[in-house]
């Protein structure tokens, strides 16, 4: 177990959040309890069983073809039931100041007071490609206003608020689901060109760490259209994940323009990543929380060699690493092939697999219980293909796997000469299309394989691509019926249901009759008259009645509730003390002299 591995196995008691947009900084965080001596524990990761399940969210999925809202993803499926981990996607880094300059003169937004090298988010876009220097999302991160309909809690933004867009999106759903760990992704493809420029030197990494946690962790934004401000997005992310594509790699792993040290790039990393691990430790001093720091893993060797990515070093820092268990062939090629087998074939590929990948890892020292398996939501395609593996086609680009499931191919699964599974792929016969990808059969072998590996879990990219949330139901189910995983942490808990009944989660637009129950917060409550638009926790005399904890039986003795109505019988804990209700009572503390309440 890694030193920061440790620190996750404490248990802490978070705060439930009661506001909506009003809510303070305090109140909108996830706070750690405090120990008797007065020291307070770190907030322990979310697990499933003791695994991870990750998930990565593009940004722009919001505003897409696809309508792929937070809402969309977490609400109304039952994807939030089963990721333990967010990765929004992506969060940019400064280049030169010339192209500073040279954005401001062209009216960009938001980038008054950024500095070349650190972390920033404009309205800029790029003006071509590896021409990212400026380049931001804050309308889909900040500034677009969301509709009622389209909101994770149903509350319509309003002009004056000062967040909005997918960071308020994001506030809400940790409103619904208080444990669901939320980190920034910083680079990604398009974004990494000046990863190196900005860890080339001592100073500017730390000063490159400090920008991003002012500016996503502490929620410093700027100020755009009226939105943003100092902790106008506080308390939303939990850490931050490195998606540097790639440091120190050849021209052939590049994305046009990225700017690269191939000589230095390893060590810089490294020592990037140990600044940033140690200013989120002392951040975390003063705001008791708990601040993960992840990172996307390549699969290439020679990726992985040039950016020092399997130096065990690297993981006394990193809470653990996202494996990239895809692409590994792709229609870049004239041969149709495996995008992401299991057991890598001599004789194609150079015997890539994720068997080969996970062993770099691990033969360099990697405790596998600090890596995540990657799976793919899409599917990679060759027309004028035969429907087999690795024979001569054209590639046609990608399809989401909530494309591919739709399409009537013929689905094939692929196994290893020892009979384990290895890839699934599937053909059209009448387009004569040849498509590599993951279903949910997949998913769960391959989760069953990692497992096997020691490996602590499994990452998907991109949640936007399968809006069913079937392959991340599939990696939690298998995480929940195997053995007790290796990560430390709390379990995920299912809001969606107690025991004897649904619970939906709470929407300011639906109305409510009594009985009816919903999730808020880590509790359900019973709407005991008529409500609409009243959110649970707003009073302890309202329309709420706090039923039971997520997914604990209400006939549970329970810590006693300031909303909850109790009739004569009605057993709480109360300071470590059990009382028993000797007649109706709401809002009247146990420990009251002549009250309703009774020491058992």
């Amino acid at each position: 177990m890694s030193p920061r591995a440790s620190l996750l196995a404490m248990t802490a008691v978070c705060a439930v959040v009661v506001g909506l947009a009003a809510a303070s900084p305090a109140t909108a965080s996830v706070t750690a309890a405090a120990s008797d001596d007065g020291a307070s524990t770190p907030t322990p990761t979310t697990t499933v069983n003791g695994y991870r399940n990750v998930g990565y969210y593009g940004a722009w999925q919001a505003s897409g073809d696809a309508k792929a809202t937070l809402k969309t993803l977490f609400v109304d499926t039952a994807t939030a039931q089963n990721i333990t981990h967010l990765n929004y996607s992506f969060g940019n880094i400064a280049g030169s100041q010339q192209a500073l300059d040279a954005a401001r003169a062209d009216g960009a937004k938001g980038l008054d007071d950024v500095d070349p090298y650190t972390c920033f988010i404009s309205d800029a876009a790029a003006p071509a490609a590896g021409e990212t220097d400026a380049a931001g999302d804050a309308d889909d991160d900040f500034v677009r206003a969301y509709t009622a309909d389209d909101s994770v809690l149903g509350v319509a933004d309003t002009k004056t608020q000062k967040l909005a867009g997918n960071f308020n999106q994001l506030r809400e759903l940790k409103r619904l689901y208080p444990d669901l760990k939320v980190s920034i992704s910083l680079g990604g493809w398009s974004w990494s060109k000046s990863f190196s420029k900005a860890v080339a030197t001592e100073e500017v990494r730390a000063k490159l760490a400090s920008s991003c946690i002012d500016l996503y962790i502490k929620g410093n934004l700027p100020t755009i259209d009226g939105r943003g401000g100092n902790g106008a997005a506080s308390g939303i992310f939990d850490g931050i994940d490195i998606d540097w594509e790639w440091p120190g790699a050849p021209d052939w792993a590049q994305e046009v323009g990225n700017s690269i040290d191939p000589a230095n790039d390893a060590a810089h990393m490294l020592a990037f990543v140990k600044e940033l691990r140690a200013q989120l430790d002392t951040l975390a001093t003063t705001t008791h929380r708990d601040y993960e720091l992840s990172a996307f893993l390549p699969a290439s060797p020679t990726v992985i060699t040039a950016g020092g990515w399997s130096a065990p070093e690297l993981f006394q820092y990193l809470d653990y690493g996202n494996l990239q268990g895809y692409d590994l062939w792709g229609t870049w090629s004239q041969t149709t092939g495996h995008q992401a087998n299991i057991v890598g074939d001599p004789a194609e590929n150079w015997g890539l697999g994720l068997d080969t990948i996970v062993a770099s890892y691990k033969d360099a020292g990697v405790d596998p219980a600090q890596l995540n398996l990657g799976v793919p939501a899409y599917g990679q395609g060759w027309k004028d293909a035969q429907a087999q593996p690795w024979t001569a086609a054209t590639g046609i680009g990608q399809q989401s796997w909530d494309q591919l499931k739709a399409r009537k191919l013929e689905i094939h699964h692929d196994y290893a000469a020892d009979g384990h599974y290895t890839a699934t792929w599937g053909y059209d016969p009448v387009a004569r299309e040849f498509w590599s990808f993951d279903d949910p059969f997949s998913v769960a072998e391959k989760t069953r394989w990692a497992i096997r590996q020691g490996v602590g879990g499994v990452d998907v990219w991109e949640l936007s691509q399968d809006l069913d949330g079937d392959l991340s139901a599939a990696s939690a189910a298998v995480m929940r019926k195997a053995d007790d995983g290796p990560v430390a942490g709390t379990a995920l808990v299912s809001c969606g249901h107690t025991p004897d009944a649904a619970a939906k989660a709470w929407n300011a637009q639906t109305t409510y009759d009594r009985g009816d129950r919903v999730y808020y917060g880590r509790h359900v409550y019973e709407a005991l008259w008529y409500t609409k638009g009243q959110h649970p926790g707003y009073s302890n005399v309202g329309a709420w009645s706090t039923l039971t904890a997520c997914g604990v039986d209400p006939a549970t003795v329970q810590e006693w509730h300031a909303d909850t109505v109790y009739d004569t019988g009605d057993k709480v804990l109360y300071k470590g003390t059990t009382y028993v209700a000797q007649w109706w009572t709401r809002d009247q503390k146990p420990d009251v002299l002549w009250g309703p309440w009774r020491a058992e």
